[in-house]
């Protein structure tokens, strides 16, 4: 288990983009994420990652796992950059 707590803390945004609309299962995402330290009340559904900004979290699915990534750049032109923080099985 991952403690993602402190990432969150500084986090303007979090966004998970589940790739689907399968609601139950951005509920199960949800679930799993607070209980790695990021309270769901935070989480927004969002694919749009031009509206992040450095330190933020962007969480895919990439089945069977939720894929944890922290902007770590944002470039002049737009352009996001991003590196891994954590894999959670869902």
């Amino acid at each position: 288990m991952a403690d993602l707590s402190q990432h969150a803390a500084a986090a303007l945004r979090i966004f998970l983009a589940p790739n689907t609309s399968d609601q139950e299962l951005v509920e199960t995402a949800k679930k799993r994420l607070e209980e790695n330290g990021i309270a769901s009340d935070r989480i927004e559904v969002n694919y749009d990652m031009q509206l992040l900004g450095t330190g933020d979290l962007y969480i895919s699915y990439d089945p069977p796992d939720l894929v944890v990534r922290i902007v770590y750049e944002k470039k002049p032109n737009g352009m996001v950059k991003l590196k891994s923080a954590a894999m959670i099985k869902l």
